[in-house]
């Protein structure tokens, strides 16, 4: 799946520069970003999306690559800054919501971690099917792979309990 999107983008992306069109820096940079990420390089997904702040501060999503990369290099704390200002710009984005959450949880923060899932599923119902990363970053955990939705119920069940 993830092989099949990467070439859709290399295929959607070479179209746009048959046609005369190109990307901007900062769009080279998210989508250098994307590609690490989906290739399991976090360090140059990184860079990519550090790069992409700096050419533009004032968009989403250079803060949620870089948020994601820092998520999945397990620097949860350091990833909530990204997530915070990531949510500032753009507060309907349900992935960063998502993201944020699984860095909460990691950092056994299991009511934000809620809270941030709850949106998540409030602003996107759809975002329940598992996606890999979540399964990724969830790996050593039980009922990880089965979508946010149990992943929240255990959560939950963990703060009654505990």
């Amino acid at each position: 799946m993830k092989i099949l999107r990467l070439v859709l983008t290399v295929i959607f992306v070479g179209g746009l520069a048959g046609c005369g069109i190109t990307m901007s820096d900062y769009e080279d940079a998210i989508m250098d970003g994307i590609a690490n990420l989906n290739r399991g390089k976090p360090q140059p997904a990184l860079e990519s999306f550090e790069k992409a702040i700096e050419l533009d501060p004032d968009q989403a999503t250079g803060y949620l690559g870089r948020a994601n990369a820092l998520n999945t290099m397990g620097l949860w704390e350091e990833s909530l800054p990204d997530y915070h200002q990531a949510l500032e710009i753009d507060p309907t984005l349900a992935n960063a919501y998502v993201n944020r959450g699984i860095a909460y949880a990691h950092l056994k923060k299991p009511r934000k971690a809620i809270a941030d899932y709850e949106k998540a599923l409030e602003l996107n119902p759809k975002l329940d099917n598992p996606p890999t990363f979540i399964k990724r970053l969830f790996s050593n955990e039980p009922n990880t792979d089965k979508g946010i939705r149990k992943h929240l119920e255990a959560l939950k069940k963990q703060v009654e309990s505990g």
